[in-house]
């Protein structure tokens, strides 16, 4: 019987999308007829009635966990208003690389992305545009269903339309934790994937209504695991403009993200949940956002008085976040009435005037309000996004998107002709991450990827380059952990490989060496797999090396040995099949290093808890001046491609020529470089070089395609000492690369001083 139901059970769902089961809908049914209900109306209207209707304590209900809800406080679901009909509604589903829920069945589990890193290695625009749109058919339909998380709290976690994702801090060290919940070290790169991730969530075929709330992580500065609860970190205006605010700008005033999650991180002393510069002056004031909604990351309020001792209490910790410009609170119930099981520190506080009434009240009307724009107090009949259900799940067409977005976040680093390998022959497939499953993920992945809440569905790489070697023999073994000194497994591994006339060596870092609340303390391969790695290529056997890695992997003395060395990153569920495409030459997709590969030794040199980015050494492309194994941008292909551009008073007009023998895609990446004469000239750093644009071309053989990059102020913008985006008079250099390979080189000469964005708050 329960292979039955979990057969129709798909089947079943889909029939429920209909129409939605009402959850998060709020004029269905005793309040239909009130004003705030009325679609005709404008939305100040309607949140003026709605909030004439509320008691205070039903305001504090909206923006604080209702804890007799039996769902995590950290997920947030609120106490809604049941007189007036409105639902309680959960707040807090992970959307980073999936819609973070329960499966609905078998092989119907949200769609699980790549890593960021690797996705963000794509250059690809239409791609994360698309990921936000898979992201968002699923959120609907889950919602529509009246699905819910796979967390603890299950079924009671019922999905809602908001979602927190894509995480966009910066990976400014190797080491830290969460590198693989991250889009790289770029803030333009980092600021575009937010962008078109976010367009892609929010923005659908209905312009009357959000699709769902997109949310960004961690707004500002999140970048230890190390006592981040109480850490203060000191950043210059110009590391805060130049790196840390960058790249949210981007998501927040060109992709319109409607939501954020505040960090734990303490900025030259402010917690960010209470830090009115960053949220108040900045994202409400010069970016004019008053509507975007702050969360504040589980527990963060609790810190501020129990860790980073910012204030002497709970009283004052509400306080400092409500007038910080903190709208909800996750983890924690100070903000929650005694109705939410609450401690009702809110109303201690505006007793003691320490904040206001109105302040909860803008803070409670900005939360309601964008489920005003998502729909969920009109009528359900003519709203496109209601009919989405359960064959949205991991439909056949997001399946393919995922697919190819596993091709583009896979760098090629090397390759001496051995690639792409030829079917047939005996491959040894070693390595701890030949048989990896959960650790092909990134940190962040969903809550359930397999329906029986294992990985077993995982499929791992040295099945796939099995399935993939026909009328060959496909040699696996473990050979050595992912941590530890066991090397019993060794000798079997050797013998395979000796055995084989091709190894594929699969090693990297895994889930428990870098994760949410752990830093790592260095950046070579743990526990035993270098020595292993050096086993194997001494046996002089033809190597291709795969890392499979979060945070990049330092793998000084084992370069120059391998054939070819891949960067797998996290490639997550379609990761081992889109490997073995790549490695057999079924496709030619590569992508290009969103981060820099710096050798071991770059973590002795830097100050994990120093956010100064110019201090010598330096942090990323942008001001690191030493030697690196990798750089940025680099990657190679299976094709050749000529690359021939010219300069106009506009633009920067190419065109890419695929000269090799097979067709492909190629990275067109335009950096701005500031003369010595600018240099010399400025008091504060200069970035060594940096990027200002990028395209993604695919390409048949012999095939020339033309791209144009639009030359705008941004082009020539650096960040002065007091956070103001200025140009500066002199000549401006512009190197056109595809990462490796000829550069050209065009200069602009900018006549006179101008400020391009004024900073100054």
């Amino acid at each position: 019987k329960m292979a039955v139901l979990l057969a129709v059970l798909p089947a079943l769902l889909s029939l429920a999308h209909a129409l939605p089961n009402g959850y998060a809908w709020g004029c269905l049914s005793i309040s239909a007829h009130l004003p705030f209900c009325n679609p005709k109306l404008s939305l100040d209207e309607r949140l003026d009635d709605l909030f004439s209707r509320l008691s205070f304590d039903e305001q504090l209900g909206l923006i604080g966990p209702n804890n007799r809800s039996g769902v995590d406080n950290c997920n947030f679901m609120d106490a809604g208003v049941v007189r007036l009909g409105i639902p309680p509604y959960m707040h807090l589903v992970e959307t980073n690389t999936a819609v973070a829920s329960a499966c609905l069945g078998v092989n119907q589990c949200a769609t699980e992305f790549p890593g960021p890193t690797g996705l963000a290695g794509s250059f690809n625009r239409t791609l994360w545009h698309t990921k936000g749109e898979v992201i968002s058919n699923e959120m609907r339909a889950f919602n529509n269903i009246g699905w819910h998380r796979g967390t603890w709290d299950a079924p009671k976690s019922l999905i809602g339309l908001t979602g927190f994702g894509p995480n966009i801090n910066i990976e400014r060290d190797p080491r830290f934790g969460r590198n693989s919940e991250l889009p790289g070290e770029d803030p333009l790169l980092s600021g575009t994937y937010a962008e078109h991730m976010v367009q892609g969530c929010q923005e659908g075929d209905d312009p009357r209504y959000l699709k769902m709330v997109a949310g960004l992580k961690h707004y500002d500065a999140y970048s230890v695991e190390n006592n981040r609860a109480g850490r203060s970190v000191n950043i210059s205006m110009f590391d805060m403009w130049d790196t840390y605010l960058a790249q949210y700008r981007i998501g927040f005033t060109k992709g319109r993200a409607a939501a954020t999650m505040c960090s734990y991180a303490s900025i030259n002393g402010v917690p960010s949940c209470a830090n009115d510069y960053i949220l108040n002056k900045v994202l409400r004031g010069l970016w004019n956002r008053s509507d975007v909604v702050v969360g504040t990351d589980c527990g963060a309020i609790d810190n501020m008085f129990n860790a980073n001792h910012y204030v002497k209490n709970v009283v004052e910790a509400v306080a400092a976040a409500i007038n910080g410009g903190a709208d909800m609170e996750l983890g924690d119930l100070y903000f929650s009435p005694p109705s939410s099981q609450g401690n009702n520190s809110l109303t201690k506080a505006i007793r003691e005037g320490l904040t206001t009434a109105k302040k909860v009240t803008t803070a409670a009307r900005r939360v309601i309000a964008n489920r005003f724009r998502l729909g969920q107090f009109d009528p359900l009949e003519d709203q496109p996004y209601t009919r989405l259900g359960a064959e949205q799940i991991n439909s056949t067409a997001h399946q393919a998107v995922n697919l190819d977005a596993a091709l583009q976040s896979i760098v090629l680093l090397k390759n001496d002709g051995l690639l792409p390998l030829r079917t047939g022959k005996t491959i040894a497939v070693i390595g701890p991450h030949a048989v990896s499953t959960r650790d092909l993920l990134e940190d962040y992945a969903g809550d359930e990827l397999c329906f029986n809440n294992t990985y077993d569905c995982v499929p791992t790489i040295g099945a796939m380059i099995a399935r993939f070697n026909t009328g060959g023999k496909t040699l696996i073994a473990l050979g050595v952990e992912m941590d530890g000194t066991n090397t019993s497994h060794i000798p079997a591994a050797i013998n395979a490989a000796r055995e084989a006339d091709v190894v594929v060596l699969c090693i990297g870092d895994g889930h428990g060496d870098e994760y949410e609340s752990v830093d790592r303390v260095n950046i070579t391969l743990p526990g035993v797999q270098h020595a292993f790695a050096q086993q194997v290529l001494a046996l002089g056997k033809p190597v291709v090396m795969v890392l499979v890695n979060g945070g990049i992997v330092a793998i000084d003395g084992l370069i120059n040995d391998p054939n070819a060395i891949v960067e797998a990153f996290c490639p997550s569920m379609r990761g081992a099949e889109a490997l073995s495409m790549l490695l057999f030459g079924q496709a030619n997709r590569w992508g290009k290093l969103p981060v820099t590969v710096y050798p071991a030794d770059y973590v002795n040199q830097v100050d994990m808890y120093n956010f100064d980015m110019a201090l010598a050494p330096g942090r990323t492309y942008r001001y690191y001046t030493g030697p690196t194994l990798f750089p940025f941008g680099f990657g190679l292909s299976y094709s050749s491609f000529e690359l021939a551009c010219k300069q106009s008073p506009q633009a920067f007009d190419c065109d890419v020529k695929n000269t090799g023998p097979v067709a492909g895609d190629e990275v067109v990446m335009v950096y701005h470089r500031a003369s010595e004469a600018i240099r010399r000239s400025v008091n504060h750093p200069v970035p060594l070089t940096k990027l200002v644009d990028f395209e993604r071309i695919s390409l048949s053989v012999g095939e020339t395609g033309a791209l144009t990059f639009t030359i705008t102020p941004d082009y020539l913008v650096l960040t002065d000492e007091n956070g103001n985006e200025v140009v500066y008079p002199g000549v401006h250099y512009f190197d056109i690369t595809r990462g490796h390979g000829p550069v050209t080189t065009f200069s602009i000469t900018a006549p006179a001083y101008e400020v391009v964005r004024n900073n100054t708050v």
